[in-house]
């Protein structure tokens, strides 16, 4: 019984050093978060041997100083003043809440001034800074502000689809001490998440550095919920495969009537491609279906009168058997946009060919850009089933990188998808 007593004293005073001490508890949660959250970047992500404590301990300073300082300052003292009614609206009850209607509103006057006024002009060009100093070996604060301009849209958004919420939900029910700590919380979790999602990416090691919620890591978390490109036909093994291609005079409801003479007789339509070029309307597509049915469908593509002007030609399709393939261990995403001219899918392919990379998924097409010149826009997945260590990556993307000069693109984007670790 003394035991159980002398615990649970001790609990109820470690429980209570936050409301005593909220000034000290929020500074030192967010140093600490932030410390930690650039040491799971270094250790999951960059995969380093060693840490780099010089870097790590400025993104500490900066959760020290601004996370913890600053935004203790901001949250609770002057928004304190401001909404008075603050820390009274975040202990009712829920039905209570909801019927207070000048407490919500203050709310959402909390979380104005929080994204729409703090982080635009004060956190987002104090962290870009941070980055430029920590991650740069001849820092340039101009150019780290120049480079938050370029990507303010695209950050303010991905901020507030994270944020917006969250601080909603902090300035609702948060105690006026725990405004800081839940801050810090969410933002290690998207640290962990995004972390565990992009392990081995080097690549983007200055995009993730630091853990903010941008539009890089938003698109880097977005990648990372999809697989890199998985063939239907290896991983359907217990159906039967055959590709589609076709092509004849356009007309309306070609794709319609192909795709219901599929799907009457079993059939799975899965990747395809159907475009008009010209006159003509092309259509390649991937079907699975059952095996004992396969034959039936073939015959009934073959036999259809109205199907007859398409001239459809069928392929069987086999998986790649094992043991004589070599599994993937890296892959990458490309993506480019340059103004169309001959020779740029070549260039790029040849590329990627000379790295022993293999070509899963690749698709073009031409658009007409503002200025009227049509652009030539690639995306591309490939694979290597060689197992590059963090230089060779490294080496890699530079290299194709360079194609932007080379091949005079507007963009060319690199993303590394999967990794094995070496």
């Amino acid at each position: 019984m003394a035991l159980s007593a002398t615990f649970r004293t001790t609990c109820s005073r470690l429980s209570s050093i936050p409301a005593q001490n909220p000034f000290t508890f929020g500074v030192g949660i967010s140093c600490v978060k932030t410390c930690f959250s650039d040491i799971l970047v270094q250790k999951a992500v960059e995969r380093r041997e060693k840490i780099d404590w010089k870097r790590n301990m400025a993104f500490g300073c900066f959760g020290f100083f601004y996370l913890g300082m600053v935004q203790y300052g901001l949250y609770v003292t002057a928004f304190g003043r401001l909404f008075p009614n603050a820390s009274k609206f975040a202990a009712k009850s829920l039905n209570q809440k909801i019927k207070d209607t000048k407490g919500m509103m203050q709310v959402g006057m909390q979380v104005f001034l929080d994204q729409c006024i703090h982080h635009p002009f004060m956190y987002f060009p104090a962290f870009y800074c941070t980055k430029e100093l920590v991650m740069s070996e001849k820092p340039d604060l101009m150019n780290a502000l120049s480079t938050y301009g370029e990507n303010m849209k695209d950050d303010l958004v991905a901020l507030w689809k994270i944020w917006v919420p969250a601080m909603a939900l902090n300035f609702s029910f948060m105690p006026m001490y725990a405004r800081i700590p839940f801050a810090a919380g969410v933002s290690l979790i998207w640290t962990c998440i995004l972390s565990s999602m992009r392990g081995g990416d080097v690549i983007h090691e200055n995009d993730i550095a630091g853990g903010a919620v941008t539009g890089a890591t938003l698109n880097l978390m977005k990648e990372g919920l999809t697989d890199l490109f998985q063939s239907p036909v290896d991983l359907d093994k217990n159906l039967a495969h055959f590709s589609i291609s076709a092509s004849g005079v356009d007309r309306p409801g070609w794709v319609a009537l192909l795709s219901r003479v599929v799907a009457e007789d079993g059939g799975n339509v899965t990747h395809s491609k159907m475009v008009r070029l010209g006159e003509d309307f092309i259509i390649l597509m991937h079907v699975a279906v059952p095996p004992e049915k396969r034959r039936k469908l073939i015959k009934a593509l073959a036999q259809n009168k109205e199907l007859k002007p398409l001239n459809i030609q069928t392929s069987q399709l086999s998986r790649r058997s094992t043991g004589k393939f070599e599994q993937p261990c890296l892959g990458l995403r490309i993506h480019s946009i340059g103004e169309d001219r001959p020779g740029i899918l070549a260039s790029l392919s040849e590329a990627i060919a000379e790295k022993g990379m293999s070509i899963e998924n690749v698709s073009t097409e031409i658009r007409m850009g503002k200025n009227g010149r049509r652009k030539f826009i690639i995306d591309m997945e490939c694979t290597s089933s060689s197992q590059w260590d963090r230089d060779g990556i490294s080496e890699a993307t530079e290299d194709l990188s360079r194609l932007k000069d080379d091949l005079q693109l507007d963009v060319i984007d690199v993303r590394i998808t999967n990794v094995q670790a070496k």
